[in-house]
This record gives C-alpha cells, structure tokens and sequence, in this order.
C-alpha cells in the first residue's frame, strides 16, 4: 500500500535558498566524485530551458505542468525536494497524491516516466541521485482512442455537406483531416502542406515533432485535394478549433457507433460509452493511416514505423488500433488455413 506521508528522506536540512535557481551544477559537470544533490524543479527547469530551444511548445507545457506538480507537492508537505530526493519511494507517494488531484492513470504514467527520464539525466550530470529512482514502474493503459477504415474515410471524403452556408468552412476542415488519415502524419504537419509538399506523386514534408523528413506517396484522395485547392491546403486553424469542428462533422455525417471504454481516472476505474464522432479529434487521423497501413497486409511493419517514428514494434502495436475481428480478417488469406 502506498505511504501518503511526505517522506522524512525528503526533509533534508539545508541552506535556505536565495530566491533564484540554484546553477552551480552547470559549472561541475562530470567531477571526479559526484555532486551533492540540488533542488529537483531549479535543476530541471534550467535543463529544459536549454532543451527546449530545439523542442516544441507541447514539450516544454507537458514538463511545465509536471513539475507545477511538484512545486505544490513541496509546498503542501512542506519538503524540500533534490535530485537524490527522487527515490521510488517518493515516486509511489507523488503518484498517489496525484490520483488524489483527479488525474488520469495515464497522465500520471507519462509524469513519472519524464521525472525518471530527468533524474537519470542528472546522474549523467554527475549529480547525487537516488539508486531506487527508476525502481517504480508504472504501465500505460490501453488508450480507447479510435480508428476509422478505409470505408469511413471514403464515407467521410464523399459526404456532401447539407448546409450551403456551411459547406465551404466544412469541407476544408474535411478535407484537411482526410489528408492526415493518408499520410500517417501529425496534425503539426498536415495542417502546414503546401504545393511545394506534394513532388512527383509524393508528399514530402519535414515533421516539427522530429525534425526529419519524411516521403509518403500520395493517395488518389490527396492528389485531388491538392487539385482542388491549387496547391492552397487549408491549413492556419488551431487544433483546439480544428477538433471542435471535426466532431460537428463527423456526428453529421453519421459516424454513431457506440463505443464503450475504461481508464483509470483519480485511482478508480470508470467506464463510459460514448459514440464514435466523439472520440475523433485530429490524432485520429494519423492513427488510422498507422492501422490501415498494417491491415493491408501489404506493407512491412518497420517501412510503416518508419513513417510513423516509432522506435519499437511493441510501441508500434500499442499505438493502433486492432480489433479481433481485424486480425482475424488480416492473417485469413495466408496460405496457413488451406488445405
């Protein structure tokens, strides 16, 4: 059972601090023997100011809002918290204080494995940490994220919209979210294709997440969609708009299966049904390019991994979405199950 007590290890007596991040560590990289340790949330934020140049705003809000956590964590229970002061303990603590804020099992999965990833950074650092750090391993669960066939695409990509008035603003958003679904690529990326983009039949595109390039070819649909455009992809909308409107479409054009799903919310299990136009937003486009790929048969998972930047095939399997009728309907045409 997890100790919901502050831990004593943490209240280390210390010299009170100045006001400003504590930085000496930048000047003591690699000594000879290690450092003592530093105040966890100084050492991150100076760490992920430097790396954040290279990285994107998503990036640095998602490490932003872990270590707000921490920061309220310490002032709640009165602790000061160093970089040897991470120790699986402490982590089994953090999580549980966090399930107590109404977080989601898989959110606070993600802090804990940012907070991890820090600490080791810290060690390489030189800087005193604590050996149990990485001891607390805490597993995502399965995300009830959905996916949409090649049918439902096709269905989407011919709907005539009903309203005159909407139409237009409906179908570029459409159309946008039809080009994700056939490329595998971030909504970062899909939303900022140009006609320079599409070359000799492929789209070409350097990702924002990443930083590489990436040479996808064109679907039929997406060739015509960059025809009807002239090249002029309806990009410049903010995802949070983006999403707003998606699910209007999407829930005009019928997509009402119900779906039922759990996940861990505040450290009880809840369960919900919703219908599947809810449960589109942007994402769902690359993930649907991602799984359509593999139902193919066609195509080798490490070419779509490829494409979608995955560094593993059991976080590639984790990421689409595959049903047991999927896989039934996907190995049925080997030569396995004839006589």
């Amino acid at each position: 059972m997890r100790n919901r007590r502050c831990l004593a290890a943490l209240q280390v007596t210390v010299p009170a601090r100045s006001g400003k991040p504590r930085r000496d560590y930048i000047n003591h990289f690699r000594q000879d023997r290690p450092l003592e340790g530093v105040y966890f949330t100084d050492f991150a934020r100076d760490m992920l100011e430097r790396r954040g140049k290279r990285r994107s705003g998503h990036y640095a809000a998602v490490y932003d809002a872990v270590l707000r956590h921490i920061d309220r964590f310490s002032t709640e229970f009165n602790c000061d918290i160093f970089t040897n002061s991470v120790t699986e303990e402490f982590l089994d603590d953090f999580i549980v204080y966090l399930e107590s804020r109404g977080l989601r099992h898989n959110t606070i999965a993600g802090y804990v494995q940012k907070i991890q990833s820090l600490v080791r950074k810290a060690s390489q650092y030189n800087y005193a940490v604590d050996a149990t750090y990485d001891g607390t391993d805490l597993r995502e669960e399965p995300v009830n994220a959905v996916f949409l066939s090649m049918n439902e695409i096709a269905r989407i990509y011919y709907y005539k919209f009903e309203r005159q008035d909407r139409r237009k603003a409906r179908e570029r958003i459409r159309d946008l979210f039809v080009i994700g679904c056939l490329t595998a690529l971030r909504y970062s990326d899909y939303s900022t294709l140009t006609k320079d983009n599409l070359r000799d039949g492929y789209i070409i595109k350097r990702t924002k997440k990443t930083n590489v390039d990436v040479k996808v070819p064109a679907h039929d649909y997406v060739r015509e969609i960059f025809e009807k455009y002239d090249g002029n992809i309806p990009g410049g909308l903010c995802i949070q708009y983006f999403n707003k409107y998606l699910k209007v479409i999407m829930r005009e054009i019928g997509l009402t299966d119900r779906i039922t799903f759990s996940y861990t919310k505040g450290g009880r299990l809840v369960t919900e049904t919703r219908e599947k136009w809810e449960l589109v937003s942007s994402h769902t486009a690359r993930r649907s390019a991602a799984t359509n790929m593999y139902l193919t048969g066609r195509m080798k998972t490490l070419e779509i991994m490829r494409l979608t930047g995955h560094r593993s095939e059991q976080n590639f399997f984790r990421y689409i979405r595959l049903t047991a009728d999927d896989t039934a309907r996907s190995i049925s045409g080997d030569s396995f199950w004839r006589k």
